[in-house]
């Protein structure tokens, strides 16, 4: 699975300029109404680092996942009605949540 840094064809220290520069590129050469699927990936990848902030939230939440994630599916798996969520859905809430924190102390 690539990373958003791959998708978006930008080093990992890349600045939100740079990054926001890389996506819109992408997006012309990608366009939504030709490549929904293509632009969709485009789409996760720059929302997931397209600040510092966000930035952070991906190295601490989404970076170097391998072996728990698959733990982790089997702990939170969804069955109908149990309410649980997968481990995917935990990150997003989390990053989210990580991102607020952030912008209240302005970091």
């Amino acid at each position: 699975m690539k990373t958003p840094y791959e998708i978006l064809d930008v080093d990992e220290k890349a600045d939100d300029a740079r990054i926001k520069k890389a996506y819109l590129a992408m997006v012309r050469q990608y366009p939504p109404e030709r490549f929904p699927d293509d632009f969709q990936k485009l789409y996760e990848a720059y929302e997931q680092i397209k600040s510092e902030a966000d930035r952070l939230a991906y190295k601490l939440f989404y970076s170097k996942r391998l072996f728990a994630d698959d733990i982790a599916e089997e702990l939170l798996a969804r069955t109908p009605g149990s309410g649980q969520i997968t481990v995917k859905e935990f990150q997003k809430h989390l990053a989210k949540d990580l991102k607020i924190f952030l912008q209240d102390f302005q970091i």
